[in-house]
Order: structure tokens, then sequence, then C-alpha cells
């Protein structure tokens, strides 16, 4: 995501990064489950992730 943003990526397409991206690890477990299950962030005004 720091590189699409470097990219100059906006921030919709950042927030669509970010929403495949959880979605991907957390609901699809690494395409172990929940397949082709969506992510979409709306309405987002503050999201803070950790690692």
């Amino acid at each position: 995501m720091i590189t699409a943003r470097e990219q100059g990526a906006t921030e919709q397409q950042l927030q669509q990064i970010a929403a495949e991206a959880l979605a991907q690890m957390h609901f699809r477990a690494n395409n172990t489950r929940a397949y082709g299950l969506l992510g979409k962030f709306t309405d987002t005004e503050q999201i803070e992730i950790e690692l």
C-alpha cells in the first residue's frame, strides 16, 4: 500500500487496497474459507492497523 501511495494512488484506491487485504487475510483466511467474499470500506473516518 505504501508503494501505491508513493505512485500517486487516490484515497479511494488506497481504501480499496486496504479492504481487499483485510478481507483476504481475516475473513477469507488466505483463501481457505469464505471464498469470493468481497471487502469494502464505506464512510470510513479512521482506521488504525498495527503490525
